[in-house]
This record gives structure tokens, sequence and C-alpha cells, in this order.
């Protein structure tokens, strides 16, 4: 029988134990059964005994990354044959080392769900950005709580959307309610036929193009990117787009879409040339997206261009 893990990461207090409470006590979560909750950390709330009870948890405790080993695992599914596991994971831990071969075959992972503390995520961000960022990548659901008004939910949003483009984002005031879903307001048009996007915009509009392709079907795009050149002999495609710092200077990573050749005089460019595109903007099924659905361009024209002032793009 197949076993779900939900993890629940962030820094420490950061709403983890919290959460935890609130998503138990939701209808429907649990499955019947036995449910074990490993405790990675202790923070300022605790799991008392009529919580545990009332939804048949059983606790247990790892002090270090290196107590989660495979005998670990092994001993949890033998003593309590567990319906699912949560897992209140330290932030500060290697979240990739959690889901290795030490897991057992048949568990899978739920969800990951994190929390962050709004109060102090501008110093995080800005002193210790690999620390706060590195739990949110695989995240499934990204809660910011204590928020106040004058918080700048985009620049977080945008900040985390280009790390895990998949993830969700939710807002919660410190009286506990949920800032309403707002629309990003971008610096550009895209009202019209043609959008034309400063170099400094290019995250910004690749990151509206993943969540919003509606603004842009069947539309002229026209940007500056680097020339990504396909490793096939004679390939049909290439690819434009910039270098984006995720994270920290560790996680600058290629961001760009899919973009299909006309005219075989358009392939006089070589890998990593500076170009400036005019593309047609579609959203369909491609194996670059696994078959899913995603942005893929056709080119109308292309010209050399000059590097950026600022080469790296950035979401701070």
């Amino acid at each position: 029988m197949e076993t779900p893990v939900y993890v629940f990461t962030g820094l420490l207090e950061s709403g983890k134990t919290t959460l935890i409470h609130e998503v138990v006590e939701e209808e429907d979560f649990l499955e019947p059964g036995t449910t074990v909750l490993v405790q990675c950390e202790e923070g300022e709330n605790e799991f008392d005994e009529d919580f545990l009870k009332k939804f048949s948890i059983v606790l247990v405790r790892a002090e270090d990354p290196e107590a989660l080993s495979e005998m670990f695992w092994k001993r949890i599914e033998r003593d309590y044959s567990p319906a699912q596991v949560l897992i209140e994971y330290n932030g500060m831990w290697d979240l990739e080392k959690l889901f290795n071969e030490n897991v057992p075959q048949d568990w899978y992972a739920g969800g990951v769900y994190s929390t962050v503390n709004a109060e102090t995520a501008e110093i995080y961000m800005n002193n210790m950005r690999k620390t706060f960022m590195e739990p949110l990548k695989a995240s499934n659901l990204i809660i910011f709580n204590r928020c106040d008004e004058d918080i700048d939910r985009m620049k977080f949003r945008r900040a985390i959307k280009v790390l895990n483009p998949q993830a969700q984002l939710a807002f919660e005031r410190k009286d506990g309610k949920m800032f309403e879903n707002e629309m990003d307001v971008m610096p550009f048009d895209y009202s019209g036929q043609t959008v034309d996007i400063d170099d400094m915009d290019y995250g910004l509009w690749y990151l509206d193009a993943m969540e919003h392709p509606e603004h842009y079907m069947g539309k002229e795009i026209i940007f500056t990117a680097k020339y990504c050149a396909s490793e096939e002999s004679g390939a049909d495609y290439f690819i434009p787009g910039r270098h984006v710092m995720t994270c920290c200077e560790e996680d600058i990573q290629f961001l760009g879409f899919i973009c299909y050749l006309d005219d075989e005089t358009e392939r006089r460019f070589g890998h990593e040339d500076w170009v400036k595109v005019r593309v047609r903007f579609d959203y369909k099924e491609h194996e670059m997206y696994g078959y899913d659905e995603g942005p893929v361009l056709t080119l109308i024209s292309i010209e050399p261009s000059k590097q950026p002032q600022q080469e790296l793009v950035t979401f701070s």
C-alpha cells in the first residue's frame, strides 16, 4: 500500500507547527489509520497530547539530518504501518536529501508546504538569500504569514516564481485573513498586437508568459536575448533567452522559450550571440514541457544586438 508523505518546511519560527495543526484539522485531509509526525525541530508552539490522541498521531523526533537514515524510516514503517507521514522539516537542512533511496519504495511525496514569516522575510532575502530560498525550491504551496499592508508581495512573488514556477503563493494577514489574489501590474503594455519588452523587463515578461499566456496569444513579441543554438544538426529551432539569478550566484540558469525558424537564412547566428527577435507567441503542448502546454514561439525576424547594460536578470 502506498503511503503519502507531506513535508512542512521553512525557517525557525516561520509557522510550520501552526500550519500542521490547521491542515490536520481540515476534513478529509488525513486517511483513516495512524499518522506519524516526524519533528525535526522544536519551535515556540508544540503538539499537545490531546491533539495527538484526537487525530491518532504518533510523534517521532529527529535531531539531525543523519538521523533520517534508511533504518529510521524502516523502523517507522515496521512499528506503525502509517496511513500517512507528516514531516516538520528543519528549513536549514537540505530538502533534496530527504527523498532519496532511504525512504521506502512505496512512499511518495504527497506535497511540500513552506511557511515564511513575513516580518523577517526581507532581512533573510537581503542577507541570507540562498538560505531563505532553498526550502522554497520544491514547494507546492508557500504561505507568507504575519503580513502587514506594506509588504511588497509582488517582489517576493516574482523572486519565488522564477525559482519555482509551479508553486502556489498565499499571503496571510496578521489577523489570519488572506490577501485576495492580485494580478501583477506589468511595466510594459501588452494590450496591443505588438509587445515590446525592455531589457530590464525580460524576467517579468517570462514569468507572466508562463502564468498568463492569454496576455500574448497570437501577438508579436520583441525582445533582446542570447541565441541558444540547438545541438541537433539542422534543427529548425533555437531558444532565445537570458541568464537569470534565481537564488544566488550558484543558481544562475538560462530561461527562454523554444522558437521555430521559418527561413534557412536565419541560421547565421552562433551560440550565445546577442540578438533582437520579433516572434509570434503561441501556447500549446510540447516535449520541452513534458508534453504539457507551454509557450512556443515562431520567429518573424532576427537581427544582431548589443549586450544589455545589465546582462544578468534578477528579481530583487
